[in-house]
């Protein structure tokens, strides 16, 4: 059977209750933040800027990585997005080297490539993860850390009770490390579904 990042398969999974589904979500939830933070700090120590919050799982259908047998209703990915702006002229190989630099020190298998002018380096770690660094034409510099798709199931139980306990806010900016805490199951459920 396929296993998903976790080396988890779904019978794996389907032992699980709903409960044990949050605690390893928010387990992954706080993994993936602490690969964002990591490679934040190889190009910029200060502020970046949110574009949206980060703490809902996304369809594993559409991920990053391909897992057979995936579906939206059994699966599912995470993925945290930042932007900073160096200062200065842009220079996109300059901007990139100290995030090939640490990927390349890590030994994850790393990808160097051009899409309409923007440079991207990205990274597979040894987990199931991906993290994604762009210098842009523009000036403004994003990078991506997503996961491979992960069993769950039923993607709108587990989203139902992540949402439910969420604060459904997010800051502008932060500097690397700082994101809202992520719910405990016992916390109240304060979002009730939209239908």
């Amino acid at each position: 059977m396929p296993t998903d990042a976790a080396g988890l398969t779904q019978d794996d999974v389907a032992e699980m209750s709903l409960r044990q589904e949050f605690d390893a979500y928010r387990d992954h939830y706080e993994h993936m933040q602490r690969l964002l933070e990591d490679a934040q700090l190889q190009v910029h120590d200060g502020e970046w800027e949110w574009g949206a919050g980060d703490d809902l799982p996304m369809n594993g259908a559409n991920g990053v990585a391909p897992l057979t047998g995936a579906t939206f209703q059994k699966s599912y990915y995470l993925s945290s997005t930042r932007l900073w702006s160096p200062p200065g002229a842009i220079d996109q190989e300059r901007d990139l080297q100290p995030m090939i630099d640490y990927f390349t020190e890590q030994g994850w298998q790393v990808e160097h490539r051009t899409i309409t002018g923007d440079q991207e380096v990205w990274a597979t770690t040894d987990d199931g993860w991906q993290i994604q660094y762009t210098a842009q034409e523009n000036g403004d510099n994003p990078i991506t850390v997503y996961s491979e798709p992960f069993w769950t199931n039923d993607s709108n139980a587990l989203s139902t009770a992540v949402y439910g306990r969420s604060t459904v806010t997010f800051p502008d900016r932060s500097r690397p490390g700082e994101y809202p805490d992520f719910p405990d199951w016992d916390d109240p459920v304060v979002n009730k579904p939209k239908i």
